[in-house]
C-alpha cells in the first residue's frame, strides 16, 4: 500500500474508534490523556505562537512563518484544515510532512492510545513530530473555538493571538452570540503570556479584555499597543519598539493590514533580536498562504478565465471578500460567484454578504471532503432558494466545473467560494498543487 494511502488508513482508524466523540465542545481531556501516554510532547515543542479567532488565522499564521523564515529561523507550523491533502496541515521545519512519516507517528499513536477523534489524532502527530525535529519557533492554529480545542493543552505558549471574531460554529459549541464566541476563544490566554488581539467589534474586545485579566495575560491590543496601516499600496506597521514598512503585502485584500499587523506584534512579543525590519518586511512581501483571494492560473477548470478562490464560509469572511470584490471590480464588470458550502454553516449570513457584490450565484455541489470536519454539503437547490431571497440571481449547476464554465460565460470576473473544500477542489481541478 502506498504512504498516502496507509495515512489514509490510518486516519479512517481514528475516525472509527472515536465514533460518537466528534465535537470539539467535549474537551481537552481525552487528547491530555493522551499525550501523557506519549511523553506530554506538547510541552517539548519550540517556543509556540497559537493563534485563535474566526477569520485571518491562517494568514496571520502565513505572515508569521514567512517573517520568521526571512530572518533565517526554522520553523514548524500545524493549521486546519487542509485544502488537497491533509499534509498540508503540518509543516516540519518548512516542509510538508511526508507521507511515510506521519503513516509512522500516526500508526504509533494509534497502538499507545484510545478513541482519539481525527482532529485530536492529526494534532498529537503534529505535537509529536514538532518534538522531535528541531526548530526555531512552532505555529499552532487552533481547529475551532479556543478553551476546549484540542490544541489547547500547552503549559505555556509564546504568545497567543486573537484574530478578528465574528459569529462561527456556534451549533458545534452550543452557544450562541459573539460574547460567547469571544469568551471561548480567550480560553488559549495564560498567565504572563502576551496576548494579541487584533481589531475586534466591540462587545467582542471588552470580553477579550475582561478573560484577559481574570488569566493575567499580557495584552497587546490592537490601536493601543501596536498599529497596522496603508500607505496607499505601501504597509506599515508600528509598535512599542518596531516599526516595520513594506512597499506591498503578498496576501491580496486591504484586510490583511490587520493579520500582517497581528504577526508583526506576536514576532516583537517574542523579542527575539532576529526579527530584523528588513527581514520582517521581506517575509510579508514573499508570503504565500493558498485560497485567500488567490487567482488561479490558466489551466484545465478556467481556461485563461479570471478566476479566483477564496476559503471564505462564514458571513465576516464573505463581508471580507464582498469588500475586496467592491475594491477591485471595474465599471461595468459582472461578476459570478460560484458557491457551495456545508449545510452546519450560516448559508443566509453568507450569502447576504456576496449578494450585494454578485450579478450571479451559480451554486453547485460541494465536493467529497476527503473525511475532513464539519458534514455534508447543503443541498444546492436549497442554497439556491435562500439566494433568491436575499435578492440574488441564482442558478444551479450540477459540478463545480459547470458551475465555472456557466459563470465564465456570463461574467469577467468570477470567484469561487463558501467552503475551503470547494477551494481545494478547484485547485486539484484546474492542475494546481499546495506546497
Amino acid at each position: 500500500m502506498a504512504d498516502a494511502a496507509i495515512v489514509s488508513a490510518e486516519l479512517d482508524r481514528f475516525r472509527l474508534a472515536s465514533m460518537g466523540r466528534v465535537s470539539p465542545a467535549f474537551g481537552t481531556a481525552h487528547i491530555r490523556k493522551a499525550l501523557v501516554a506519549l511523553g506530554d510532547p506538547q510541552d517539548r515543542i519550540p517556543p509556540a505562537i497559537h493563534i485563535t479567532g474566526t477569520n485571518g488565522k491562517g494568514s496571520t499564521g502565513a505572515f508569521i512563518r514567512a517573517m520568521a523564515e526571512a530572518a533565517g529561523l526554522k520553523v514548524h507550523v500545524f493549521t486546519s484544515p487542509h485544502l488537497m491533502r491533509v499534509n498540508e496541515r503540518i509543516r516540519v521545519a518548512g516542509r510538508l510532512v511526508e507521507d511515510g512519516e506521519l503513516a509512522d507517528v500516526l500508526a504509533d499513536i494509534r497502538r499507545r492510545t484510545e478513541g482519539l477523534t481525527y482532529f485530536e489524532a492529526l494534532t498529537t502527530a503534529a505535537f509529536c513530530l514538532f518534538a522531535h525535529h528541531r526548530a526555531d519557533l512552532s505555529i499552532i492554529e487552533v481547529g475551532a473555538g479556543g478553551a476546549t480545542d484540542a490544541t489547547n493543552v500547552m503549559t505555556r505558549p509564546a504568545a497567543c493571538v486573537v484574530t478578528p471574531i465574528s459569529r462561527d460554529h456556534e451549533a458545534m459549541f452550543g452557544i450562541s452570540g459573539v460574547a460567547a464566541i469571544a469568551r471561548l476563544k480567550a480560553g488559549i490566554f495564560r498567565e504572563g503570556v502576551p496576548a494579541v488581539i487584533a481589531d475586534q467589534p466591540a462587545i467582542a474586545l471588552g470580553v477579550l479584555r475582561e478573560e484577559a485579566r481574570t488569566a493575567a495575560a499580557h495584552v497587546l491590543e490592537s490601536g493601543d499597543d501596536w498599529r497596522a496601516r496603508w500607505e496607499r499600496d505601501a504597509f506599515v506597521y508600528e509598535g512599542r519598539r518596531l516599526t516595520v514598512r513594506s512597499p506591498w503585502l503578498g496576501l491580496r485584500g486591504r484586510h490583511q493590514a490587520q493579520n500582517a499587523g497581528a504577526a508583526c506584534a506576536a514576532l516583537e512579543a517574542l523579542g527575539d533580536p532576529q526579527f530584523l525590519p528588513a527581514a520582517m518586511a521581506a517575509g510579508l512581501r514573499e508570503v504565500s498562504w493558498p485560497a485567500r483571494l488567490q487567482k488561479l492560473k490558466p489551466g484545465p477548470l478556467v481556461g485563461d478565465g479570471a478566476v479566483w478562490i477564496d476559503a471564505a464560509h462564514n458571513p465576516g469572511g464573505a463581508a471580507t471578500l464582498a469588500a475586496a470584490i467592491r475594491s477591485s471590480r471595474q465599471v461595468g464588470e459582472r461578476v459570478a460567484v460560484v458557491f457551495a458550502a456545508q449545510a452546519v454553516k450560516d448559508i443566509e449570513g453568507v450569502l447576504a454578504e456576496l449578494a450585494s457584490v454578485a450579478d450571479e450565484i451559480i451554486v453547485c455541489p460541494l465536493t467529497d471532503s476527503g473525511g475532513q470536519e464539519g458534514g455534508p454539503g447543503a443541498d444546492p437547490n436549497h442554497v439556491a432558494g435562500i439566494a433568491r431571497t436575499l435578492g440574488a440571481s441564482a442558478k444551479v449547476a450540477p459540478s463545480l466545473e459547470e458551475a465555472v464554465a456557466a459563470g465564465l460565460s456570463r461574467a469577467q470576473g468570477l470567484y469561487i467560494c463558501g467552503s475551503v473544500y470547494l477551494c481545494g477542489a478547484a485547485l486539484a481541478a484546474n492542475g494546481e498543487r499546495v506546497e
